[in-house]
């Protein structure tokens, strides 16, 4: 054999192990050219980390530090993660994440929360009751609702209930006027409606005022009553975009 044939064979052997050995470490490390899960299918803690935290970070100022309203103390995400779901009163609605008062409070001493930070907590908040609360079943969520702008809109809530309004554009976002529940032959018990819209190239919005949280409804049998006082405005919501109302009960009394 001539030197450059034995050199070849040596040569070849070693380039054969460092390509084993390259797949071996890329299946077992993050990186190389395996792409990284998507932040949706993080576990919830990580979520928070990745995304629910730099989404609160307008709210760290006050909320981290100021003594009686620092749920996001100590400024951290590891510690702020323990801080939040232990704050009283409760900030943080697991059962029902689209209703957590840390997404609701609206605009306070400080600024309301924008809708696409909103966003990223309700999506880190829907990973945490998957989480905790696997078997507990999901709020109660109607739609999406394709609106027909200026008409009478009627919605099927189940057990023989409907809610019928007229969706009406307005400055800066959706009117509902004409807000009204009818409840089924067993009558009807609604707790903290939240709607939202969903965009067809946004993520969805959220109504960050809240407009019905303390809305906790009894109707007897066929019974019709407005929903709040009748009417809502909703911030950012567009008139031709679908919503969906979650609701934390829905049910017979």
């Amino acid at each position: 054999m001539r030197p450059s044939d034995h050199l070849a064979g040596r040569a070849t052997a070693p380039r054969s192990t460092h390509r084993l050995l390259t797949v071996a470490v890329c299946t077992t490390l993050s990186g190389c050219d395996v792409a990284d899960p998507p932040v949706d299918k993080l576990p919830a803690e990580q979520q928070f980390r990745a995304t629910a935290w730099p989404a609160l970070g307008r709210c760290a100022g006050c909320h981290a530090h100021q003594p009686a309203i620092d749920f996001l103390s100590p400024g951290t995400p590891a510690e702020a993660y323990a801080t939040v779901f232990a704050f009283q009163p409760p900030i943080i609605d697991v059962a029902s994440p689209a209703s957590s008062l840390l997404l609701t409070m609206g605009k306070h001493t400080g600024p309301a929360m924008l809708s696409a930070d909103a966003d990223a907590v309700l999506a880190w908040l829907n990973a945490e009751r998957a989480g905790r609360l696997p078997d507990a079943g999901h709020p109660v969520v109607i739609g999406p609702i394709a609106l027909a702008a200026g008409s009478v809109n009627t919605v099927d809530l189940g057990l023989g209930a409907t809610l019928r309004f007229v969706p009406v554009a307005a400055a800066g976002g959706l009117s509902l006027t004409g807000l009204e529940l009818t409840a089924g032959a067993a009558g009807l018990h609604v707790v903290h409606p939240v709607f939202t819209s969903q965009p067809q190239l946004a993520p969805r919005r959220l109504d960050t005022a809240d407009t019905f949280a303390d809305l906790d409804l009894v109707l007897a049998a066929r019974a019709v009553e407005p929903l709040g006082g009748g009417a809502a405005l909703f911030a950012g919501f567009s008139p031709t975009d679908p919503i969906s109302i979650h609701v934390r009960t829905l049910e017979a009394p």
